[in-house]
């Protein structure tokens, strides 16, 4: 395309920088040029600008419908079916069931979240005999998730997973020891019940273990190290269990106040 000047007829010219004012048409389809003779500014078509917002445009759609298309579906949450084959297997009372049961509620598994609910299928596991379901009967009092806040009734359930061997019970014991949460505050026994947890694995325990090691004297270290292994080497056969592929939350420090 000739770039010649409409008011002078020179060939002098030049591209100009696009103002505000040109006018959204302007901007869009039209490239703003100036004559070095007589001063003035004048538009001409573009071949590039419509070309280059066509492209983007369609890039723009084409996202907006894959982020459409491409979120998986999710199962419709409900309601438990009395046909349920876990939900006959807990209404007889079964311990396992009734954790699962208060696990699904718990975590919305394809079901209603509903933390009322799981406090109450975890009661009933808590009262058959599951360590897990103590234990998770003793996080929702101590978080207040379904049930009113007690910590003083959250360390009774705690512990009782924690004696019979279940590692993230007893880590947890450990913090509310450690905290004076639910019982009075006492280093010694977080000490013992952090170490009984990182003897299992626990690396978390272990790392509470040492820090609260060096703020014991060495005859506190020494008497819950020997507790430690009086109660290792009973070794209480634990009923703690946790429901297939459902790994046990271990209460995180920061919990506490």
């Amino acid at each position: 395309m000739l770039k010649v000047c409409p008011h002078c007829g020179s060939g002098q010219v030049r591209g100009s920088s696009p103002h505000a004012s040109d006018g959204l048409t302007r901007l869009l389809f039209f490239r703003a040029m100036r004559c070095h003779k007589c001063k003035r500014r004048f538009w001409l078509r573009s071949r590039a600008k419509p070309v280059v917002l066509g492209l983007i445009i369609v890039l723009g759609l084409g996202m907006v419908v894959r982020q459409l298309g491409g979120q998986p579906s999710r199962p419709a949450l409900a309601e438990v079916s009395p046909q349920d084959a876990l939900y006959q297997r807990a209404k007889k009372g079964d311990a396992q069931a009734e954790l699962e049961m208060g696990i699904r509620y718990a975590q919305g598994d394809g079901f209603i979240k509903n933390p009322k609910e799981a406090v109450l299928w975890f009661g009933k596991a808590a009262r058959h005999g599951s360590g897990e379901g103590q234990y998770q009967m003793g996080l929702a009092l101590l978080d207040g998730q379904g049930v009113v806040q007690d910590f003083r009734a959250a360390f009774a359930w705690i512990e009782k997973p924690a004696k019979q061997g279940y590692a993230p019970a007893q880590y947890t014991l450990g913090e509310l020891y450690r905290f004076g949460t639910g019982v009075e505050m006492d280093k010694a026994k977080a000490y013992l019940w952090f170490n009984l947890a990182a003897a299992q694995g626990l690396e978390d325990a272990a790392k509470a273990r040492d820090s609260v090691g060096r703020q014991l004297k060495a005859d506190q270290l020494k008497a819950m190290q020997e507790e430690a292994q009086r109660l290792s080497a009973i070794g209480p056969e634990t009923t703690a269990v946790s429901a297939p592929g459902k790994p046990a939350r271990v209460a995180a420090p920061n919990q506490f106040p």
